[in-house]
């Protein structure tokens, strides 16, 4: 029992601390400790409240593996990372995983994976306005370019870097060294050592500005490698070997690999070929460390060269189509087509932004104007403001009068077409008892006075004529009654109607007399849908129906002729002509029929002319504009 109290009490007491330790804590301490990672990320998973913590979670998890170069695993943290971050518009962790996968897909030699990413992680430094970040991944974007042995564009986007840096309000040195060293190196493979040369003495000078100098022992290595290349080889040896001891203290892979490999090229050439085997055992352990593919195949291409100084040709064959294959596993034209496609999107959407950029400052500074203004006229601007309002009411007004205006015409407008509705609907109304009603009646009247005058047939031959007379003017008046129901029921008559029942009339006609020949005709220019209105379309037919009449039955003529043409301004032309006996326009009595013709033509508001000379025929003009 005595054990168990002070048991208890330091059990409490780890509960206790470990309860007073945050997310962060935890989570940064499974990252530093490789071997109680496990159970620190354990214990940070249990206080996971809010996307937020997930996405810190992750982002350890994922900054772990990544370092620990475990590339399934950091994949796998980063494709649940990165949409949380966006989520959360966290981006300066964001921009940090980007790096890290630029680094990680450059060393497997994914180049338009690491640029893509590299792009992704400038576009953040850039919305941040983090120069010292934006030119950090310009400078790496001209490494991907110097790994893919595009030297040109390499040059170009360093360059670009150390402008970013050099023109930044706080400069910091180190990134102009960053910026020199992608120049250098583009320009030491692309053949041009001075340049190169130019360069890396440019970062040795930059070097006493800054307070920690072992991060940049690469600037003692280039120098030797270009050195090397122009065969000064106790010149390179020396900065070579100052790189492989400042390295040597900072254990990176990466930098070892391209000492030992440079150190063994040295050593072979000077004939030292035992060396150059221990230096590049050396490199190769290194170069695979790294996992970097470039510096396995600089490995590999120097030892091929080396064998081949050596004689040892199936040595040196071997190791050359070991390069090869590496070679090809990241050059082919898909990847240099994907390269340039990439770069060619990148570029053209940062010209987008910076037309947009370029937008909103102008939008800015208008807007900086426009308050300034405001603060200059304000006294003004309140007086016109007082007026713009008295206007704004008078102009509303007037608005709510020409509102109400138009709310009248409508309803006069409403009320015209119900009207209208209200006299089709009787039109209808009275056609239909005409038809069904006076239209029948008049049809059993003719049927009465042809059955009477059949039964009395040779007893009073007068009486006879006269039923025959009264039979022949009730079927007239039922035809007449059918044109005016046909009239009615339309309050348009379309052209091509009105034209089949002229025809269907002068059918008719045809029919009476066998002696004389009818002729009608349409001339071109009448279209079959031109409307006229329901009276026109009558008082054109009767006018035309009692023309005819009258040929028929005073001109003894041998022809008929019905022609409609149009003239200018829509106007339409009827000629009603025949060859008969004609007569004397002065001495003859002008009866009802002719005063009728004249009166349906001032209702169309047209002009009626009767032309006739004895024994020259006669000839009916009407002329009308049609339409509404």
């Amino acid at each position: 029992m005595k054990y168990l109290i002070p048991f208890l009490w330091l059990f409490l007491g780890a509960i206790g601390y470990a309860q007073e330790e945050s997310l962060e804590d935890l989570l940064n301490k499974g990252f530093q400790s490789k071997d109680s990672s496990y159970h620190y990320f354990a214990q940070s998973k249990r206080l996971l409240q809010s996307k937020a913590d997930t996405a810190s979670y992750l982002y350890f998890q994922f900054y772990r593996k990544n370092r620990d170069k475990e590339i399934d695993s950091a994949n796998y943290y980063a494709e649940r990372l990165i949409p949380l971050f966006k989520a959360l518009d966290t981006t300066e962790r964001l921009r940090k995983v980007y790096e890290r996968l630029h680094f990680q897909e450059l060393a497997s030699g994914n180049y338009e994976g690491a640029l893509k990413f590299c792009q992704n992680a400038y576009d953040l430094a850039e919305r941040r306005r983090d120069t010292a970040m934006m030119s950090l991944h310009l400078s790496d974007m001209s490494i991907i370019y110097h790994d893919f042995e595009d030297y040109e564009r390499g040059v170009e986007y360093g360059k670009m870097a150390y402008k970013t840096m050099d023109r930044a309000v706080q400069k910091s040195y180190k990134y102009l060294i960053y910026a020199n060293n992608a120049v250098g190196i583009n320009f030491d493979d692309w053949g041009k050592a001075d340049s190169a040369l130019y360069y890396h003495f440019q970062n040795m000078k930059l070097l006493e500005k800054v307070d920690d100098t072992l991060p940049f022992t690469f600037i003692f290595n280039n120098i030797g490698n270009t050195y090397l290349k122009q065969e000064k080889y106790v010149d390179a040896k020396e900065f070579l070997e100052e790189a492989l001891r400042l390295n040597k203290i900072r254990k990176r892979d990466y930098n070892l690999a391209s000492n030992y490999t440079n150190l063994a090229t040295i050593a072979y050439r000077q004939r030292q070929y035992e060396l150059a085997k221990i230096h590049f055992k050396d490199a190769y352990f290194h170069a695979e460390n790294s996992t970097s593919i470039e510096k396995i195949r600089d490995v590999v291409q120097q030892e091929a060269w080396f064998y081949k100084e050596l004689g040892d040709f199936e040595k040196a064959l071997e190791r050359q189509e070991e390069f090869y294959k590496l070679r090809d596993s990241v050059f082919n034209e898909d990847r240099a087509k994907k390269m340039a496609e990439l770069e060619t999107k990148y570029q053209t959407e940062k010209k987008e932004r910076e037309i947009l950029s370029q937008r909103a400052e102008l939008a800015e500074k208008d807007l900086q104007v426009r308050r300034k203004n405001t603060w200059i006229f304000g006294g003004f601007g309140l007086a016109l403001i007082l007026g713009l309002l008295g206007y704004l009411l008078f102009n509303q007004q007037k608005l709510k009068n020409n509102q109400l205006k138009k709310e009248g015409e409508l309803k006069s407008a409403l009320a015209r077409i119900e009207t209208q509705n209200k006299l089709q609907e009787q039109r209808l109304r009275i056609s239909r008892d005409l038809h069904d009603n006076i239209g029948s009646q008049l049809t059993f009247v003719t049927s009465s006075v042809d059955n009477l005058k059949y039964k009395m047939k040779g007893e009073d031959g007068k009486v006879t004529q006269k039923l025959g007379e009264i039979s022949d003017f009730t079927t007239q008046t039922i035809y007449e009654l059918r044109d005016t129901i046909w009239a009615m029921n339309k309050t348009e008559i379309t052209f091509e109607d009105l034209q089949g029942r002229i025809a269907n009339f002068m059918d008719k006609a045809g029919g009476v007399s066998d002696k004389v020949s009818f002729k009608f005709k349409v001339k071109d220019g009448i279209g079959k849908d031109a409307e006229l209105t329901s009276i026109q379309g009558m008082n054109v037919y009767r006018i035309i129906q009692e023309a005819v009449n009258n040929a028929l039955k005073y001109a003894d003529a041998s022809t008929i002729h019905v022609a409609i043409s149009t003239l200018e301004d829509a106007n339409m032309m009827i000629a009603i002509s025949d060859d008969g006996k004609g007569f004397n326009l002065d001495t003859v009595e002008k009866g009802n029929g002719l005063n009728n013709m004249k009166k349906r033509a001032r209702d169309l508001k047209g002009n009626l002319q009767v032309s006739s000379e004895e024994n020259e025929g006669t000839e009916v003009q009407l002329t009308f504009k049609y339409g509404k």
